[in-house]
């Protein structure tokens, strides 16, 4: 509707139909004539819809507090106008969210308050064609005010102050549509405060004084839905109002979007709206469905792409090379291999231009930025038929991997001090020490929060483009942090397609690795035949590749696998070999987390007095590395080898401690863990009701995170709590729902944990 609108308004105001009247009695340099009638207006549209709070608004700022009528009575009269009266509004924001549709209406409904004229200049800011230059506009203006052609200056400010002087005491109202800039503006602006002027523009004009600005954002569902179903039928989108939805939202809610599509709704009777979604849901061919006659989003959103310098194209464009939701300065940084001030420029720039949508700041303290939905395909569609495929964007795109390694690598460093580090395989990417951006560094494992979703997106864009190696390496660092975090789920989305490029392409050594970390995942869900599977094949190749430091980490986790299985024998003889090899290759963090292991095996076999021998070392690993999760874990066990000895209150401070350890390092898994033993100690002791309080707790721990295999044992521990108070109903269904969740789990309803661990 914009570029409509803007279009019809330009034609009106070259062809104004404005009399004159010659006036004998007055003479002078400018000549003799006299406006009598000036209505530029473009006609409305019929189809406004979610604006009118803001028409109301901005009315009531144009006419003053307390004085909407007055000023309308006193409209012939010559002079300055209310006082606190608005007199220039600033309309903002992206191409095609409706800013002249709003400009125009609001124009219509102040139009009786400017009895002198209503005025409209289509300026061509952001037209795709050469912006209008001040000094032809301001001749235009003054011939539609009945000054002579030839009366007019050659110079631009000659013409301003001619302007100032005709507009002077007139009550008019100027509509300045498209603009570019506060340059093009400003010489426009009349100098009384008897007029308005409304001015639209992409970016915001912060430098235009005595204005007020108001940037329009896309619809809201509703009135997208709304605006939908007056151009295609108001019956046809409630009779499919599921489609319709999906239509507004693959539309980005952008206004000019959504009149495409009720537009070619209303000429496709036939289609239905759940067919014409789903071709707006193939990213790929949805800017070509949005078109329509003349109005064509792929044209609105070119031209400002093409209004920025080459510098700010290329980082436009590189932005969409891993094609996540949301980003900050530092992967454009490394894209460009730039300073950060550089890459700060062009993203702010591009933000300013409507190009990019600022968010705010992330916890790092970093400037967070996205494309709205529809600039982001179109950056995809520029992007691929640049062929993402060229050695330059390969290139591109192996900085920022290079970046998100290096940011993946310092954060696992600080999950897993005290691990064995691999040679990396995929070269890392990081700015000089000179160009490190904040004063103050951000923490780590905050940063890595941050660009967490970025970094999963990248491992996609990896394996997309064929880098195997470089995808393998980064789902792998992420391990740590997705199971500090219990993020199963993303687990799972970045292992399994990386174990398939790994095993197209031959790549032994990353199919042993996502064997591993899978292998960890599977035990954690409860998947114990998958978990064991996964753990003995890659074992089996990291012992080909002579990788000790591997073979370590997979014996442990096969030793605790058949640990929880009660295969207690096969888990003693995996633990050893585990403690040799970490012994042997100086891998404390790992030997840390054996003698854990086995201290838990002794208490199940009553051994507690070696059991606590077993922790204290544990212990005393952890602290010299510095592993505090680890350390909260030895902890937790050490207060199950206190609660076994019936020493109650020494097992509870060990509780507390390791929650609080667990609790600065978001490890909400771990702090479940704990409060089942919290309440499995009360239930020794006899505290029903406490008992049931924590398990209860932990419980709804364990559904927030989808732990199947702990909701299912904390389920059975309140089964029994609840058949010992005679509540024979809550006990029957927690326990139809524990034997649920373990038969999908194992295929059977047995419990292979042991007892004691409740």
């Amino acid at each position: 509707m914009s570029a409509a609108v803007g279009t019809l308004g330009s034609a009106l105001s070259l062809l104004a139909t404005t009399v004159f009247q010659s006036d004998s009695a007055v003479g002078g340099t400018f000549g003799h004539v006299t406006p009598t009638v000036i209505r530029q207006l473009p006609a409305e549209t019929d189809h406004f819809i979610g604006r009118w709070e803001l028409v109301k608004h901005i009315r009531r700022l144009v006419r003053g507090p307390g004085l909407p009528q007055g000023w309308r009575r006193r409209s012939r009269r010559r002079g300055a106008g209310p006082p606190g009266r608005l007199r220039v509004v600033m309309l903002w924001g992206r191409g095609g969210v409706g800013k002249t549709a709003l400009a125009v209406r609001l124009a219509h409904e102040l139009a009786r308050d400017f009895p002198d004229g209503q005025m409209y200049v289509d300026l061509r800011g952001a037209s795709g064609s050469t912006p209008r230059a001040p000094a032809d506009i301001l001749a235009l203006l003054l011939r539609d005010l009945g000054v002579d052609p030839g009366a007019i200056p050659e110079h631009v400010d000659d013409r301003t102050r001619l302007f100032r002087s005709r507009t002077a005491g007139l009550r008019l109202l100027i509509v300045l549509d498209n603009a570019r800039d506060e340059a093009q503006v400003r010489p426009l602006l009349p100098g009384a405060s008897t007029s308005l002027v409304i001015v639209t523009s992409r970016p915001r004009l912060s430098g235009i004084e005595g204005g007020t600005s108001f940037e329009l954002s896309v619809l809201e569902h509703d009135h997208a839905v709304e605006l939908l179903g007056s151009l295609a039928g108001f019956a046809r989108v409630a009779a499919e109002p599921a489609a319709a939805s999906h239509i507004v939202h693959a539309c980005g809610l952008l206004p000019l979007a959504v009149r495409i599509a009720g537009a070619r709704l209303a000429g496709r009777p036939g289609w239905s709206l759940e067919n014409f979604a789903l071709r707006l849901a193939t990213q790929h061919r949805r800017l070509e469905e949005l078109r329509a006659g003349s109005l064509d989003v792929r044209t609105s959103i070119t031209v400002g792409y093409t209004a920025q310098p080459a510098v700010n194209q290329r980082a436009f464009l590189l932005l969409a090379l891993c094609n996540a939701p949301t980003f900050t300065v530092l992967p454009l940084q490394a894209a460009m291999d730039c300073t950060r001030a550089q890459a700060e420029r062009s993203m702010d720039e591009l933000a300013e231009a409507q190009m990019l949508e600022w968010l705010g700041h992330n916890a790092a303290g970093e400037s967070v930025y996205r494309y709205h939905d529809l600039v982001r395909d179109y950056a995809a569609e520029l992007l691929a038929g640049g062929g993402t495929g060229t050695e330059d964007h390969r290139a591109e795109l192996g900085r920022v991997i290079g970046h998100c390694l290096h940011l993946a690598d310092r954060a696992e460093r600080r999950l897993t001090p005290g691990s064995h580090r691999q040679v990396a395989r995929f070269p890392r990417w990081s700015a000089s020490p000179e160009d490190s951006g904040p004063d103050t560094e951000p923490d780590v494992l905050q940063q890595l929060a941050s660009e967490y979703e970025f970094l999963l997106c990248t491992v996609r864009e990896a394996l997309d483009a064929g880098m195997t190696t470089a995808a393998s390496e980064l789902a792998s660092l992420l391990a740590a942090y997705q199971d500090t975090r219990a993020l199963w789920s993303d687990w799972e989305r970045t292992q399994r397609p990386v174990l398939e490029a790994c095993r197209a392409d031959g790549d032994e050594l990353g199919v042993a690795v996502s064997l591993r970390d899978l292998a960890v995942l599977r035990r954690l869900q409860g998947r114990l035949s998958e978990a064991e599977q996964h753990g003995l094949d890659a074992l089996a190749i990291f012992g080909r590749a002579g990788r000790p430091a591997d073979t370590a980490d997979c014996l442990s986790n096969l030793g605790w696998l058949y640990r929880v299985r009660g295969e207690r024998d096969q888990a003693r003889a995996y633990l050893a070999r585990a403690l040799a090899v970490s012994e042997e290759c100086g891998i404390q963090r790992t030997r840390g987390w054996v003698l854990q292991m086995r201290a838990d095996l002794e208490i199940d076999a009553g051994a507690l007095d070696t059991a606590l021998a077993l922790l204290h070392q544990s212990r005393e690993v952890f602290e010299a590395i510095g592993e505090r999760r680890g350390l909260g874990w030895t902890l937790r066990i050490t207060g199950d080898a206190y609660r076994e000895q019936e020493q109650y209150d020494r097992a509870l401070a060990q509780y507390e401690a390791a929650a609080d350890l667990l609790r600065t390092h978001d490890d909400r898994r771990g702090v479940a863990r704990i409060l089942d033993a919290i309440g499995a100690l009360y239930q020794c002791m006899g505290q029903a009701q406490d008992a049931m309080r924590y398990y209860e707790d932990s419980l709804a721990a364990f559904r927030q995170l989808g732990d199947l295999q702990w909701q299912a044992y904390t389920l059975g521990a309140l089964a029994d709590l609840y058949t010992g108070v005679d509540e024979t109903a809550k006990a029957d269904s927690c326990r139809t729902e524990a034997a649920a969740l373990l038969t999908g789990l194992t295929g059977s309803e047995a419990r292979a944990q042991p007892a004691r661990r409740l």
